[in-house]
């Protein structure tokens, strides 16, 4: 089962991958709406094809 997690912000998002130690790729919209961490193992190109980001303007983020 692969877990999407949505926050409030980008700050929000960096701070939970970092603090639990997930990895993986933080969404960032353009417009409004929520950030998203997605899991390590999608590529960026499904990510954008997720229905969760899927018509949206944003970027990624991915760690390090």
């Amino acid at each position: 089962m692969k877990v999407f997690l949505e926050f409030e912000c980008e700050l929000e998002a960096r701070q939970y991958r970092h603090e639990n130690g997930t990895g993986g790729w933080i969404f960032v919209p353009d417009d409004y709406g929520k950030v998203v961490l997605f899991p390590p193992d999608l590529p960026p190109s499904s990510i954008f094809q997720h229905p969760m980001s899927r018509g949206r303007s944003g970027h990624l983020i991915g760690s390090a």
